[in-house]
C-alpha cells in the first residue's frame, strides 16, 4: 500500500499567450551553496495564461491560471533575468540600457510564454522556461487580473502581510526591509530625544545671553 497523497495540477504545459501582471521585488537574503553563505536579490514575475482558465474553487467563475517565476534581481549579461527579459520584448539590451531597465513597463504587456513541468520529490510543478514576443496577429485576450508592483523598499508591511508566507517570509527577513526597520527605529529615538535637546540648546542660548548682558 502506497501512502495517500494529496494531487494538485500544474498549469498545462507548452507555449501560452500571457500576460505579466504582478512583479514582487522580494530583496536579498542569505541562502546555502555547495556547503557556503551566499546571498541574493531576488524579483518574482507572475504572468496569467489568457486562454488556459479554471476554476480554482467550486462555484467560482473560472480564471486564468498563474504562473511565477523568481530570478536574481540582476541585469548582468550573464544574469538569467536579462535573457528572459530580452526574450519577452524581442530585442538585445545594450549594457546601459539593461542597467536603467524600467521593470516597470512591463506591466500588463503580453508574450509568447513557454511553460515547462518539472518533478521534484514525486511531485509536477509547472515552471517558465522562456518567454517571445506574440506572433503577428496574435491577439491576447483582456486582462483579468490587476496589474501590481510590490517592492520590498517601498512596499508597507500590510501589502506584504497579505502576500502568501513563502514570499512575505522572505520579504520580512530580507536585508531591505530589516534595514528600513533600523531606520524607522533609529527616527522614532531621535523623535523621542528631540525634546530633551531643545531644552538644552536652549538652556545653553539663555547663559549665553546672560554672560553678554552681564558685560
Amino acid at each position: 500500500m502506497a501512502p495517500s497523497r494529496k494531487e494538485s495540477s500544474p498549469a498545462p504545459k507548452g507555449n501560452h499567450v500571457a500576460r505579466l501582471y504582478q512583479i514582487i521585488h522580494i530583496g536579498t537574503n542569505d541562502f546555502e551553496y555547495m556547503g557556503e553563505t551566499k546571498s541574493s536579490d531576488k524579483v518574482r514575475l507572475t504572468f496569467e495564461l489568457c486562454n488556459e482558465r479554471k476554476a480554482f474553487k467550486e462555484g467560482d467563475e473560472p480564471r486564468p491560471w498563474s504562473v511565477s517565476r523568481e530570478f536574481g534581481f540582476s541585469m548582468h549579461a550573464k544574469s538569467k533575468l536579462r535573457p528572459f527579459v530580452e526574450g519577452m520584448i524581442g530585442t538585445p539590451l545594450f549594457d546601459k540600457e539593461a542597467d536603467n531597465f524600467d521593470f516597470e513597463t512591463l506591466l500588463g504587456q503580453e508574450c509568447l510564454l513557454n511553460v515547462v513541468h518539472d518533478e521534484k520529490n514525486g511531485s509536477v510543478y509547472a515552471n517558465i522556461a522562456g518567454a517571445s514576443p506574440l506572433p503577428k496577429g496574435m491577439v491576447a485576450p483582456a486582462p483579468v487580473n490587476e496589474n501590481r508592483m510590490i517592492d520590498v523598499n517601498t512596499a508597507t508591511a500590510g501589502e506584504i502581510e497579505a502576500l502568501p508566507e513563502f514570499i512575505k517570509s522572505k520579504m520580512f527577513s530580507s536585508v531591505e526591509w530589516q534595514g528600513r526597520i533600523k531606520h524607522a527605529e533609529n527616527m522614532s529615538a531621535a523623535r523621542a530625544n528631540r525634546p530633551a535637546r531643545v531644552a538644552a540648546e536652549m538652556a545653553a542660548d539663555e547663559e549665553i545671553v546672560s554672560e553678554e548682558e552681564a558685560f
